[in-house]
């Protein structure tokens, strides 16, 4: 059968044009018509390893296979084949090795191959103008690897951090500590799946059962446990199904209440006396290890009132992080196209009220802000993570200057599941507590 050559031009895009591109063509398919398209249909992520290799992965489409050729000008310097992921096969990637000029423009071609009963069908999605950039400011220190991570705390002090692992179908309770690096194993068969520091040896946990009995109605038992003596000496009755809890400030915590209730309460531990709040229990902030928040509002401890830092935020945006020191506002902004699954967010930062700092909107953006941080030197370092999408977008640490609005990226770092980090004092170093791994991370 001789061989049809159908080229098709679906769309133009930012990344590619077919005016003056080579096609690659595979001469493997002698028996079958071929039908070569272009496409800018393609989720993909490329996350640079070493200033000579990067990592390319997909969202695999059904009975497709894929092949990356690597271009400079109009010579090809290399191609690889995408396998599936293990575990994760609705994903596959390649690494990519190659001696890159650093500030020279790359051409990546992604061949997928569809082979049909009479045909074979090969898209071919084009990125131009590939510049490869890997950051490589941090240093890691590994503290402990984690089998599987369930809930975490950091001690008020910052000296040491509580964490659940799961091994073996139980839940271990460890503490490590961050200046001597000692771990250690306190309970192999812990009752909590929820742990609070209060200090050091002291954690604020919850039960299900107390009394010899099992509550019910969104109910639990809030307790303060002694990790060495084991005491429990209650405290107040929380939320167990729709809760939230926040993390120990000024030696106090927040606390949802069971939902019907429709309330919070503010537990003083320097006495436990508790004082009661109307508002939406789901909507209490848990990562701040700074403030309490809850839906917008900062709590304060000076009247023991919850204030709007900022009263014109919308359903649509929110408070991210304050800082006393300089009095910057850091806030995020989400929305969602309609009938779409599609989220944009930016970032945006104000000071008296005043916007000093604007992002503009991009789709499948997430932030984590580090907490215990002064931002008095106008330097915030961030981590931004990006969705599988059409585009090169680099996941890692940025470092944006708020005086000059320069955003600079530092450190490359493809981890989607960075939002708990913690700044020192000088801000040279911070820990990382992730799934399956606590990092201390040193900037060059």
């Amino acid at each position: 059968m001789k061989k049809l050559i159908l080229i098709v031009t679906f769309f133009s895009s930012l990344f590619y044009s077919c005016n003056n591109e080579e096609i690659i063509s595979d001469n493997t398919f002698d028996k079958k018509d071929t039908i070569i398209l272009n496409t800018s249909n393609l989720k993909f992520k490329i996350s640079p390893t070493a200033s000579d290799q990067f990592i390319f992965s997909i969202e695999n489409q059904d009975k497709k296979t894929y092949k990356l050729y690597l271009k400079q000008g109009n010579n090809e310097v290399g191609s690889y084949s995408l396998t599936p992921e293990t575990p994760n096969t609705s994903i596959s990637s390649t690494i990519v090795n190659y001696n890159f000029v650093p500030n020279i423009a790359y051409q990546i071609i992604i061949r997928a191959t569809t082979e049909n009963k009479d045909s074979v069908v090969q898209e071919n999605f084009t990125i131009n103008s590939y510049i490869h950039n890997y950051c490589n400011q941090f240093t890691y220190e590994k503290l402990a690897t984690i089998n599987q991570r369930l809930d975490f705390d950091i001690s008020p002090s910052r000296n040491v951090i509580f964490y659940i692992d799961y091994i073996n179908n139980k839940c271990v309770l460890k503490r490590l500590s961050i200046s001597d690096k000692k771990l250690d194993i306190l309970d192999e068969n812990f009752f909590s799946l929820l742990i609070r520091a209060k200090n050091d040896n002291e954690l604020i946990v919850r039960t299900s059962e107390y009394n010899n009995r099992f509550l019910k109605d969104d109910s639990c038992a809030l307790l303060d446990y002694d990790v060495y003596s084991h005491k429990k000496t209650f405290l107040d009755w929380g939320s167990s199904d729709y809760g939230r809890y926040s993390r120990v400030v000024n030696n106090s915590i927040m606390i949802s209440n069971p939902i019907s209730t429709n309330s919070v309460s503010l537990i003083n531990l320097a006495d436990n006396s508790v004082k009661k709040y109307p508002g939406n229990i789901v909507l209490l902030g848990e990562y701040s290890f700074d403030h309490i928040y809850l839906d917008g509002k900062i709590f304060n401890f000076d009247n023991y009132i919850f204030a709007k830092g900022l009263s014109f935020l919308n359903a649509n945006s929110g408070i991210m992080y304050y800082d006393e020191n300089s009095k910057y506002y850091i806030t995020g902004e989400y929305f969602e196209e309609p009938n779409s699954l599609d989220q944009y967010s930016r970032m945006i930062i104000y000071k008296d009220n005043k916007v000093v700092y604007e992002q503009s909107f991009e789709k499948g953006r997430s932030y984590s802000i580090p907490s215990s941080i002064n931002l008095s030197d106008n330097k915030l370092i961030f981590y931004q993570h990006f969705d599988y999408d059409s585009s090169v977008r680099i996941d890692g640490y940025y470092l944006l200057d708020i005086n000059t609005k320069k955003v600079t990226l530092l450190q490359n770092d493809n981890n989607k599941f960075i939002k708990s980090d913690f700044f020192d004092n000088n801000k040279n170093s911070f820990i990382s507590i992730r799934p399956y791994e606590i990092y201390k991370i040193t900037l060059k």
